[in-house]
C-alpha cells in the first residue's frame, strides 16, 4: 500500500505535501510539493518508471481530495530539481505533459538534464578509466559496465528552463543552498523553519558517496564542507525532510551522527591498507556481502574515502613491482606514522598544530 501523504506546516504558515514515490521496485523516495505565498514549486519529480509517476499523480489527487488544497497540474508555478540523480528528476517527460511551469535546476546538473545523452556517454567514459584503476577483472568491470546501464535508458533530454546557482539562489520566500559532495548540483531548500534536504542528509543511512574521479563536485570532501554548511543553518530549522527515509526532528545531531560514520570508515580504510591494497579489496573488505549494482555502489562509496586520503597525504602508491601482484590495478598503502584524519564540526574551531603533529619524542 502507497503511504499517504503527509502534510507539514511552516511557522509562519507555509505549507509542504510530502509526497511518497516508489521510484524503483522497493525503494521509496519523496517529491514536495510547497505552497509558499504566490508560489506553487514542485520539488523532485521521482524517477519516471511507471510505478512513480503514478505515485506522483495520486499524490497531487491526495493533495486536492483529502488536504483541501484547490490545485492541480496547472496550479504549479515552478519545478525545482534538488540534483541531478534520476530517482529525483526522471520523472521530467511525464511532468511536462501535465504542466507547463519553468523547470530549474542548479546550474551543475543542467547537463545532466538538458544533454542528458551526451552527459551519460561521459560517465560512462569516466566510469571505465576508474574500473581500470580499481584492481577488478576484465570481466568484472564488463559486468559492472553491464548493471550501470540499466535503466539509463528510459530518459531522455529534456529543457531547463532556468538554473540556480553558488552559493545560494532565492525565489520568492525559498533560499535554494547550493551542497555539492553527492552530486555536483544538490541543493537543500530553506522554507521558513523547514529544510527540504534532498539526498544531503538522511534520517537513517549516509548518503552514497562517490569520487571526484568520476565525476567534479563529487567527492568526500566537498560533502563533508557542505555538511558543514547545512549544521551552520541547523539553530534555525525545527524540521528536516530528505528525499527518502523519515522526517529529522534534530537536524544538527544527524549531521554529527554522518560525520562520526565517516571519520570510523577513514579509520577502517587506512587499516585495511597497512598493507598494500588495491580499491576492489578495499570495497569488499567494507562491504562483503554487495552483488550486481550495488558492487558499484560499494566502488564508489570506498572509492571516496580512498580518494580523500590519498590527496590528504595518508596514502602512498606502490611502486611497481613491490605490488603483491602484478595488474592494472592502482596499489595503495597507507602512509606510516599519520594519525587518521579528525573531521570537525563548526564549533570545534581551528585545531592546534601541536596536537595535529606531536613532536616526536627526543633521542
Amino acid at each position: 500500500m502507497t503511504p499517504a501523504v503527509e502534510q507539514f506546516l511552516t511557522s509562519r504558515g507555509d505549507r509542504i505535501y510530502r509526497i511518497p514515490l516508489e521510484v524503483f521496485p522497493g525503494f521509496w523516495g519523496y517529491s514536495h510539493l510547497v505552497l509558499a505565498d504566490s508560489l506553487c514549486c514542485l520539488v523532485d519529480v521521482g524517477s519516471g518508471m511507471e510505478s512513480s509517476n503514478q505515485c506522483l499523480e495520486t499524490g497531487m489527487q491526495s493533495i486536492r481530495q483529502e488536504h483541501g488544497e484547490s490545485i492541480d497540474w496547472r496550479s504549479l508555478t515552478h519545478v525545482v530539481i534538488s540534483h541531478g540523480h534520476i530517482d529525483h528528476f526522471g520523472g521530467l517527460q511525464f511532468v511536462r505533459q501535465k504542466t507547463l511551469a519553468p523547470v530549474g535546476v542548479h546550474e551543475l546538473d543542467w547537463r545532466v538534464l538538458a544533454c542528458y545523452e551526451e552527459r551519460l556517454a561521459e560517465a560512462v567514459d569516466s566510469l571505465q578509466r576508474f574500473l581500470r584503476t580499481s584492481g577488478l577483472t576484465p570481466m568484472e568491470q564488463a559486468e559492472i559496465l553491464e548493471i550501470y546501464g540499466v535503466h539509463k535508458s528510459l530518459f531522455a533530454s529534456v529543457p531547463v528552463d532556468f538554473t540556480l546557482s553558488s552559493p545560494c539562489t532565492r525565489l520568492g520566500s525559498l533560499t535554494f543552498i547550493h551542497t555539492p559532495g553527492h552530486c555536483p548540483g544538490q541543493v537543500v531548500i530553506q522554507v521558513d523553519d523547514i529544510l527540504l534536504c534532498g539526498d544531503q542528509v538522511l534520517s537513517d543511512i549516509s548518503p552514497h558517496q562517490s569520487p571526484e574521479q568520476l565525476t567534479a563536485y563529487t567527492g568526500l570532501g566537498h560533502y563533508l564542507d557542505s555538511l558543514r554548511v547545512v549544521e551552520q543553518l541547523a539553530p534555525t530549522i525545527r524540521i528536516g525532510l530528505g528525499g527518502h527515509q523519515r522526517p529529522m526532528l534534530d537536524l544538527a545531531a544527524r549531521i554529527q551522527v554522518i560525520r562520526v560514520g565517516h571519520q570510523t570508515r577513514l579509520r577502517e580504510v587506512l587499516e585495511r591498507m597497512a598493507v598494500p591494497s588495491t580499491l576492489a579489496q578495499v570495497a569488499k573488505a567494507l562491504f562483503p556481502e554487495a552483488d550486481g549494482y550495488n558492487q558499484l555502489l560499494a566502488l564508489e562509496e570506498a572509492g571516496a574515502h580512498v580518494e580523500y586520503l590519498f590527496a590528504r597525504g595518508y596514502l602512498d602508491c606502490v611502486q611497481p613491482g613491490a605490488a603483491p601482484v602484478e595488474g592494472d590495478g592502482q596499489w595503495l598503502q597507507s602512509r606510516p606514522g599519520r594519525p587518521s584524519p579528525a573531521l570537525g564540526a563548526i564549533g570545534d574551531g581551528c585545531a592546534s598544530i601541536d596536537s595535529l603533529h606531536p613532536p616526536a619524542p627526543a633521542g
